[in-house]
């Protein structure tokens, strides 16, 4: 039986591989920060239920990975 080699990765699963990846160049912890426009933003708060939407930024863990998600503001 062959494999499907077209499984698309959702925006959680691309992060657990970014998480697994920097941790295996670098045996410290990592941080990786992400400035992200309104719309992206929204995409990715709109994953977790425990934060709180009135901020401006938030963090989450995978797996000892630090990813850190800022918005970014369009001045007018």
């Amino acid at each position: 039986m062959g494999e499907n080699k077209n499984i698309v990765l959702g925006e959680l699963e691309k992060l657990a591989l970014i998480a697994e990846s920097c941790q295996s160049i670098f045996s410290g912890k990592g941080t990786i920060v992400f400035e992200l426009p309104i719309g992206e933003y929204t995409s990715v708060i709109n994953h977790f239920r425990e934060i709180d939407r009135h901020h401006k930024q938030f963090t989450i863990d995978i797996s000892g990975t630090q990813f850190h998600f800022i918005l970014t503001e369009v001045e007018k």
